[in-house]
């Protein structure tokens, strides 16, 4: 698909290293499917390095940014989504289509979670 997309061959070496740094990383096929998605659209030229792969990301924000995010008579958490970080760590993200490979939360009424940081004795 790359070679169909930026209409030429690409080199051995530099796939061999793209693949290699995404294993030491340990992305999963999820992982790299979501990322490939986002560089087809993205990388508009053929002059691609293996560091570009490694610039997506996906926008999180802690408890504080969703309190900024609540008003009056609004039920913000309709449009977010709630994510448990491996480390513990709660963060929201509006919802976008990108589902995120953590634990998905779900908001229960009137009880939000609320974790600022890590869980501790972790």
């Amino acid at each position: 698909m790359l070679e169909s997309n930026f209409g030429g061959p690409i080199s051995d070496g530099k796939m061999a290293m793209l693949f290699e740094m995404c294993q030491e990383d340990g992305w999963t096929e999820e992982r790299f499917l979501r990322t490939f998605k986002w560089f087809l659209k993205n990388k508009p030229y053929p002059a691609w390095t293996v560091a570009d792969w490694f610039h997506y990301t996906v926008k999180v924000y802690p408890y504080e940014w969703y309190l900024n995010q609540c008003r009056p008579g609004q039920d913000v958490l309709k449009e977010m989504e709630i994510y448990r970080l491996p480390d513990g760590t709660v963060v929201y993200k509006w919802i976008d289509g990108e589902a995120l490979p953590f634990e998905k939360l779900e908001p229960r009424k009137g009880k939000e979670p609320t974790s600022r940081g890590p869980r501790e004795g972790k």
